[in-house]
């Protein structure tokens, strides 16, 4: 059979950093599999999905070694346009694709430059909009999307043009965990009727159910495993990807030691930082939240989660008066936000927006870091310090040159990390992420995390995520937001037991889900994955199953 995309002892080194992003490669796919391309954040992935869809050299200038065939035909000097028909990309910042004011209009943008006739793109248009789900979003605004609900619409605009391959980078990124499984089912459903699929996604475990033909692993540019799946288990560098907790106990020897967590004072009866007061949320006359009484204090650590579209950015916007309340009240340390100064809320809170594209604009990352401190009035000695420190907290200081690098030039991931860093430099007592670990490896969550958490300044972090493991081990509160409302705010061991909010917050149990259900407590916060392995690994041994050769 032809293989649908050949890489063959492919290289690229871009032009702009003259650094090597992708060593000697290969790759080939045919129809009937799906790829899953996994590896830390930095090495390489995005690297060799541009190489496939023609965006490197047309849009990234890059010096390319060995040879990409793309339907049976070498992709040098061809047109994106001519690769488009063989290759649909779904990127991994879905606004960097999304050009349609509307999303009809975002559907038919490919359709009507590949000159169909208007009844065949409205064939198209509402044949793919009710297979992935979208048939309600239509006609709303793609600005008014959220990261999740766009996501889904750029899926959509790649399977319009009815490739014969589907490339997917991060689809689990900003995507609620019932949006995310459709997603998936929707490649594996394409993949069956005779396509092919390249999946790039750091949560391995996640894609595993969707039987994926091959894994390709990349670290440091180059192949560090290419083969079947259930090798690729016993094999994997178990810090650096999500595996299923099945193959953490069974590996728990190789796991790395977890550093203990900073001691926290928790002041239970302290005044909240942020509180609701039945608060309405929402923008012009459209609103997203109603009834919100919640109060999150100065020294916590509280997660968000909850569905696409249910609310969870427009509750945390409200703390830095990007949203206002057209009813009740939103305070901060007690007072009306809207009598809080800017200064005041700046130094409150390091809001760190889902889209790393809206808070970088300066020409180099020393730039970036200074624009803020240097607007509260900091000398260049301070914000020399503030910067390196923030640098290190969420792992870019070791990156060659980055104080002097444009910060588009980094991956996706690292200008995430980024605006966590611009956050940090600002000394706030208390940090508000939206999905800061899309685009981060295991190792690179963990790490970073625990640098930016344990930051001298930083007092308490909310924080938004569709990761549910993240949410149980990393948060002392999760709040659930679901269909406009907080529908649930407990201890993470206390949710992983509520099955009722499972199953209807379109929330999905995960392997770590079920194990802390069958092995911890009924309240409080949950050991890391690690150390539960750790110690489920030490019962199995103390307790062999008849399987195992030990009489019942």
């Amino acid at each position: 059979m032809t293989a649908l995309i050949e890489v063959r002892d492919a290289t690229v080194r871009y032009l702009s950093t003259g650094q090597t992003a992708l060593g000697t490669t290969s790759l080939t796919v045919r129809r009937g599999d799906l790829t899953l391309v996994s590896g830390p954040s930095g090495c390489g992935k995005s690297t060799l999905l541009r190489l496939l869809n023609g965006l490197i050299p047309h849009a990234y200038r890059a010096q390319v070694g060995g040879e990409v065939l793309i339907g049976g035909r070498p992709a040098a000097g061809r047109t994106i346009r001519d690769l488009s028909s063989v290759v649909g990309t779904m990127l991994q910042d879905p606004r960097k694709q999304v050009v349609g004011a509307t999303v009809a209009a975002e559907l038919a943008f490919g359709p009507e430059n590949l000159g169909l006739s208007r009844e065949e793109i409205g064939r198209r248009i509402a044949e793919v909009a009710a297979r992935v789900g979208i048939t309600h979003l239509l006609e709303r605004a793609t600005a008014e999307l959220s990261g999740g609900e766009l996501q889904m619409v750029a899926f959509a605009g790649v399977l319009v043009m009815r490739p014969s391959v589907v490339v997917v980078d991060e689809p689990l990124a900003n995507l609620d965990p019932a949006a995310s499984l459709r997603l998936m089912r929707e490649v594996r459903r394409f993949v069956d009727e005779g396509g092919a699929a390249v999946v790039v996604e750091h949560r391995v475990e996640d894609i595993l159910e969707f039987g994926p033909t091959e894994v390709l692993y990349l670290e440091g540019g180059v192949t560090g495993y290419q083969g079947p799946v259930a090798e690729f288990l016993r094999v994997a560098p178990v810090g650096h990807v999500r595996l299923p907790f099945s193959a953490l106990v069974a590996r728990a020897a190789e796991l790395p030691e977890v550093p203990p967590a900073p001691p926290r004072a928790r002041e239970r009866n302290a005044a909240p930082r942020l509180e609701y007061r039945g608060a309405r949320l929402g923008y012009g006359e459209h609103t997203v939240l109603t009834g919100v009484d919640l109060a999150l204090g100065p020294r916590e650590r509280v997660a968000v989660l909850g569905p696409n579209g249910a609310g969870k950015s427009t509750l945390l916007r409200a703390a830095v008066l990007l949203v206002a309340a057209s009813a009740g009240e939103v305070l901060v340390d007690g007072a009306p936000v809207a009598e809080r100064s800017v200064l005041s809320l700046a130094t409150t809170f390091g809001y760190v927006f889902q889209n790393p594209g809206q808070a970088l604009f300066s020409a180099t990352v020393a730039r970036e870091l200074a624009f803020g401190p240097r607007n509260l009035g900091r000398s260049p000695e301070e914000i020399a310090e503030e910067s390196r420190l923030a640098l290190r907290a969420v792992l870019l200081d070791d990156e060659q040159d980055v104080m002097e690098r444009p910060p588009r030039t980094l991956s996706f991931g690292q200008q995430r990390r980024l605006t966590v860093a611009l956050a940090l430099a600002m000394r706030p007592r208390t940090l508000i992420l939206d999905e800061p670990t899309a685009g981060q490896d295991l190792r690179t969550t963990n790490e970073f995390l625990g640098h930016a958490l344990a930051a001298p300044s930083v007092e308490s972090v909310y924080f938004i995520t569709h990761d549910v493991d993240l949410a149980l081990t990393h948060a002392d509160r999760v709040v659930v937001v679901d269909e406009g409302r907080v529908v649930a705010d407990a201890s993470p061991a206390e949710l992983a037991r509520d099955r009722q909010v499972w199953s209807r917050a379109g929330l999905r149990a995960t392997s770590l889900v079920a194990a802390a259900r069958d092995h911890l407590p009924d309240a409080g916060p949950l050991p890391h994955p690690f150390d539960l392995a750790r110690r489920l690994s030490t019962l199995e041994r103390s307790n062999p199953s008849p399987q195992e050769g030990t009489a019942p």
